[in-house]
């Protein structure tokens, strides 16, 4: 199993040598990757998002080794829009054929069925009614982003995607209708906190053995539904310290349990009292408790970004904005430091 890191510095590589996890290889060296992904074939793929020369797109079949530019997404609709940044790369089996999913800012979703060769814009998402009344959700940011592509294992015609600031959107044909999916979220930065339009889901993720459960850290707290995103209900920390953030995990076989690292308001994004901890529950939200054992707990200032905190099996990891890498191999009861002195780590995957 590795351990992959994308930074705003290039892709970085750990693997377990007896007993330790170590640096293994480095890619895209000095390179801002935005997001990684490696899919069912064992194919990954890397986004970077130049400042200067926009978003490229990288496939490697070799685990890092080596990699070849593929063709980045084109809006089809204004063809005068480029894509300023990719949010997310995730991938799917349809009918035996793989299917790759791009995010994007402004926000928009695109497919390819050739591995990258080309890609079609999903335009049902794109032409959505509602779309003049979507913001911008990031620091610096003019426009919504994609962040968050949720497939349903058993509707492969089923797709759900989390816009900021949007919200929720949820389709059952293949990416043609498109409807909002916010109902029971809240948004207390607009003036009706319970608009359709207009929510801020960080982060998405459905549990695997029972799909209709879905969890979301959202800008106002965390989220769960069980009825597919139908309905969701506030499980956010009812002494008010697992609320706000953007990184959340949630366990492989027990609908109830869940991981979030949250900062200390939207305004102060930095760890309560300066002391980073992770919250979890075992049992829907109804209580949350916190682990700090060998995180910093002095001056901490660090803030883990949306796709920067990952879960398989028992072990358990994340990179946080000011490049600190974090390792835990018994569900987060204990962590350990892989590595300091990073740049602001984007994202974190065990893959193997």
């Amino acid at each position: 199993m590795k351990l992959v890191a994308a930074t705003d510095k290039g892709l970085i590589i750990y693997a377990p040598t007896d007993g330790k996890w170590t640096l293994t290889h480095l890619a895209f060296v000095g390179l801002p990757v935005g997001a990684f992904h490696a899919d069912e074939e064992g194919n990954w793929w890397v986004a970077i998002n130049h400042k200067h020369w926009g978003s490229k797109l990288y496939l490697s079949g070799n685990e890092g080794k080596s990699f070849e530019e593929v063709a980045v997404p084109r809006h089809e609709l204004n063809q005068n829009e480029t894509v300023r940044s990719i949010w997310t790369i995730q991938s799917t089996y349809i009918n035996s054929a793989l299917k790759l999913y791009i995010g994007t800012e402004p926000a928009a979703l695109f497919v390819s069925d050739n591995y990258g060769q080309s890609f079609q814009e999903i335009t049902g998402l794109s032409q959505h009614p509602s779309r003049p009344e979507w913001q911008g959700g990031g620091k610096g940011s003019k426009n919504p982003f994609l962040h968050s592509i949720v497939f349903h294992p058993h509707k492969p015609e089923e797709l759900l995607v989390g816009i900021s600031c949007a919200g929720v959107f949820k389709c059952s044909d293949k990416g043609h209708t498109w409807h909002p999916a916010n109902k029971g979220l809240k948004a207390f930065y607009l003036p009706d906190n319970s608009a359709p339009i207009g929510h801020d889901p960080h982060a998405i993720l459905r549990h695997p053995q029972n799909p209709e459960v879905l969890w979301q850290q959202n800008h106002c707290g965390v989220f769960r539904s069980i009825d597919n995103g139908d309905n969701w209900q506030d499980v956010s920390d009812p002494n008010g310290m697992a609320n706000y953030g953007f990184a959340l995990a949630i366990d492989e076989t027990d609908i109830n349990k869940a991981w979030v690292i949250p900062a200390q308001s939207d305004d102060l994004r930095y760890p309560h009292d300066c002391k980073l901890a992770v919250y979890h529950t075992q049992d829907a939200g109804k209580s949350w408790q916190s682990t700090s054992n060998g995180l910093p707990q002095h001056t901490s200032f660090d803030l883990v970004l949306r796709a920067a905190f990952a879960k398989k099996g028992n072990y358990m990891a994340f990179g946080t904005n000011n490049g600190n890498l974090y390792l835990s191999v018994n569900q987060g009861n204990d962590w350990l430091t892989i590595n300091q002195n990073l740049s602001t780590i984007r994202s974190v995957s065990f893959v193997g």
